[in-house]
């Protein structure tokens, strides 16, 4: 699931980077949104490890 997710927000964010050059309306908003979702698509996994890792740690915050 988290694998489907990854791969929506990655592709999706370079779509975004890639369109925001012909874009007529706000294209720093549209690449920034862009680099968003990439940073997302990143950080997806790397939470998803750290949750299944450490979990008791994280419920006592």
């Amino acid at each position: 699931m988290l694998f489907v997710l990854y791969g929506i927000l990655l592709i999706g964010g370079m779509w975004l980077v890639g369109i925001s050059f012909a874009s007529p309306i706000l294209p720093g908003l549209v690449f920034i949104a862009g680099v968003l979702c990439i940073a997302a698509a990143v950080a997806v996994p790397i939470t998803a490890q750290r949750l299944e890792h450490e979990p008791s740690e994280h419920a006592r915050r």
